[in-house]
């Protein structure tokens, strides 16, 4: 049964979407980007990092008659809360009316971005997720330039922290947006990490022996938004701007997950290609946008000197070299 449409305006755009819609994606629609960091659209929810605040107004209801109050030009009167509401927590309602770009929201992103950076180190040079962070990059857009906060105070962690024998943990690049817990309990129902903690000394820690056995670990550093969480494999190889990418099937089971290979040539094989990465590739019939550790780190194989790369044939007792014909 199809959800019943309700019509708001955001900024200057006039809408119409499916009840319970949440206003974050609401906004999508019509191309209005309102940043987050904790939303996951395969998540519930949480509102955890306040990035996606907006101002919010609601059409006045008379309470004798319950009809909606309107103004002198016959438009509804539209009343504004005095707080910031979380877009990625707020449904949609008839006549509503959300604000993304007012001087009073963009003060807000400044001071939560401002709040993040009072502790994230300035790692960019050497992060990994550098060239592709979503912290760089709404940085640069809603960032203040310059913080307020001292060098001395910063709060200083662990750097390279093994959470298990695949995935490597940085405390100081943790914004504590709860993606990769969220992930582990909501979509693979393995909860073997969790927050332990609370404040700023929140911290990401692993409740398995092994540390993270999950076999779908290597997902939460796609998801994760900054370079807390990286994988032991390819964690200081390459930079996104210096590979390739070339969309493929995993070939390790009969799922057959759509993957994309990001691959570079490299002096130690002769400027050949090699792959550094392998990353799942949406596709909402078959993986969605996982994919399991075995598909992303199981590519190694091809490396091997041993692999058969043209096809052979016995001769006098030793294999050489055939056409395929």
């Amino acid at each position: 049964m199809a959800k019943k449409l309700v019509t708001l305006r955001i900024d200057e755009h006039t809408l119409q979407v499916p009840e319970g819609m949440l206003v974050v994606d609401a906004a999508r629609k019509v191309d209005v980007d309102i940043p987050v960091f904790c939303y996951h659209p395969k998540m519930d929810p949480v509102g955890m990092c306040r990035m996606c605040l907006v101002e919010i107004g609601r059409p006045v209801i008379d309470r004798a008659t319950g009809e909606v109050v309107k103004e002198a030009d016959g438009s509804p009167k539209i009343a504004f809360g005095p707080k910031l509401d979380t877009a990625c927590t707020t449904p949609v309602s008839e006549g509503m009316v959300v604000r993304t770009n007012s001087q009073k929201v963009k003060e807000a992103r400044k001071d939560v971005v401002e709040f993040i950076l009072t502790s994230h180190p300035l790692d960019c040079p050497v992060c990994d997720k550098g060239g592709e962070c979503s912290l760089q990059n709404l940085t640069m857009t809603h960032g203040p330039g310059t913080s307020r906060f001292l060098f001395d105070e910063k709060k200083h962690l662990a750097k390279q922290m093994p959470l298990g024998e695949l995935i490597w943990l940085d405390r100081e690049r943790c914004i504590q947006c709860g993606r990769c817990v969220r992930f582990q309990h909501e979509v693979v129902d393995d909860p073997v990490i969790d927050f332990f903690h609370r404040g700023r000394n929140l911290e990401i820690i692993t409740q398995s022996d092994p540390g993270f056995d999950s076999i779908f670990s290597g997902n939460t550093t796609d998801i994760c938004p900054v370079g807390a969480l990286t994988t032991s494999d390819f964690r200081f190889g390459a930079r996104p701007w210096e590979m390739v990418s070339a969309a493929s099937l995993c070939s390790h089971c009969p799922v057959g997950c759509n993957i994309t290979y990001n691959v570079r040539r490299e002096a130690k094989t002769g400027g050949n290609m090699v792959i550094k990465r392998v990353m799942p590739r949406q596709n909402e019939g078959v993986n969605e946008i996982w994919m399991c550790d075995k598909g992303r780190l199981g590519y190694h194989f091809t490396e091997s000197k041993e692999r058969l790369a043209e096809p052979l044939v016995r001769k006098n007792g030793e294999l050489v070299p055939a056409s395929w014909d």
